[in-house]
Formats: C-alpha cells, sequence, structure tokens
C-alpha cells in the first residue's frame, strides 16, 4: 500500500484506496485472485473511521478498501469490516474537506505513504497454536503415564491371604497352633478304671 493514493472520496460517507493503478479498477489479493468475504456480527459500519473491504459483490475482495466519514448500516452484511481508525481522526477531518472532481476523485492527490504493521495476527495465531499444541502433548503423556501406573498396579500379586467356604469362620491363629508340630498336652482329665479283685463277683453265690 505504500505509495498508493486514494483515487474516490465523497463527503459525509467515505474515501476509497488501495488500487496499486490508483484508477479503482485495479488490485488483487495477496493470494492473487479475490478471497470470500468475512462477515461478523459484532464487526458493523457504525461510526466515523470504519475500515471495511470495497468490492465488486459477493466473495469479490482484493486489495481495496475504505474508510467511513459517518455510520453507514446499509453496508453491513456486504463488505467486510476488519477494522477501525483509532488514532488521526484530525487527519481524517481534513482529508474530507479535499477538493474532488465530477468522478469523486480528489483533485490533489491524497498519498498513503507508509503502512507498518504494528501487530502480526498471524504471529499471534501461531504462537497460540503452538501453546495449545504443547498443552495437548503434555495432557497425553500425563494420560499415557497414568494409564502405566494403573496398568502395573494391575499386574502386581495380591499376596493377602484369602480364605474361601466355611474356612473364613476358623481363627487362623487357632489353625496354625494346631499343624505345629510341637506336641499339644490335652486339659481333659482321663477316668481311671476302679481296680477290681482277681477274684471276680461273690454276689451270685
Amino acid at each position: 500500500y505504500a505509495d498508493t493514493i486514494f483515487h474516490r472520496l465523497i463527503r459525509n460517507f467515505m474515501m476509497q484506496g488501495g488500487d496499486p493503478t490508483g484508477t479503482g479498477t485495479g488490485g488483487e489479493s495477496i493470494w492473487g485472485g479475490s478471497f470470500k468475504d468475512e462477515f461478523k456480527p459484532n464487526l458493523v459500519h457504525t461510526g466515523r473511521g470504519i475500515l471495511s473491504m470495497a468490492n465488486s459483490g459477493p466473495d469479490t475482495n482484493k486489495s481495496q478498501f475504505f474508510i467511513t466519514f459517518r455510520s453507514a448500516k446499509h453496508l453491513d452484511g456486504k463488505h467486510t469490516v476488519f477494522g477501525r481508525v483509532v488514532g488521526g481522526l484530525e487527519t481524517l477531518d481534513a482529508v474530507e474537506r479535499k477538493e474532488v472532481n465530477k468522478k469523486d476523485k480528489p483533485i490533489k492527490d491524497i498519498i498513503l505513504e507508509t503502512c507498518v504493521v504494528f501487530v502480526d495476527p498471524y504471529e499471534e495465531v501461531d504462537e497460540e497454536l503452538a501453546r495449545e499444541r504443547q498443552e495437548e502433548l503434555s495432557r497425553q503423556a500425563s494420560e499415557e503415564a497414568e494409564k502405566k501406573r494403573y496398568k502395573s498396579r494391575k499386574e502386581e500379586p495380591d499376596l493377602t491371604p484369602r480364605t474361601f467356604g466355611v474356612g473364613k469362620y476358623i481363627n487362623t491363629a487357632v489353625k496354625r497352633q494346631q499343624t505345629s508340630t510341637e506336641p499339644i498336652q490335652s486339659t481333659e482329665t482321663v477316668k481311671k478304671k476302679p481296680k477290681t479283685s482277681d477274684f471276680g463277683d461273690f454276689s451270685s453265690w
């Protein structure tokens, strides 16, 4: 856009530029052809200093643009708004007062001397995408590590003693005591048999 002119100026409406040929019929996009409209409900032609794409119909955006001198709601949904004047409105006031010919071209050239990109939106998007990719890789690595830990815990043998059926009601301490190889002394009293005489019973005599 450096050294291009604003080839069209209509007071109380807008000023148009972006055509390297300065005729209003030239210009192309960075891709070589035209590109589609990009309408957003929050980006409208409301107020002074709105920056919007000039076109010759739907999806015919190339390089030409215009800056409004006042609101132009009838352009909403027809031209893509992509910016606004954030400083130098006094310059916009001075330009609007310039004389034009019958074809709305300024009699004295209004030249866009230079164009500076203060913030590159593509760089911001690239940085944001790189950050999101890194966060996604970190999340996937954490999930994979957690799966491995869970799998490792499942494969560890369970050495906890288990009992089944009626055995679960038996005191394991008593079982260990009974299976010991040491002799167990009985606490029961052994009944002694009464002594009898070698002569037997004489009651039937």
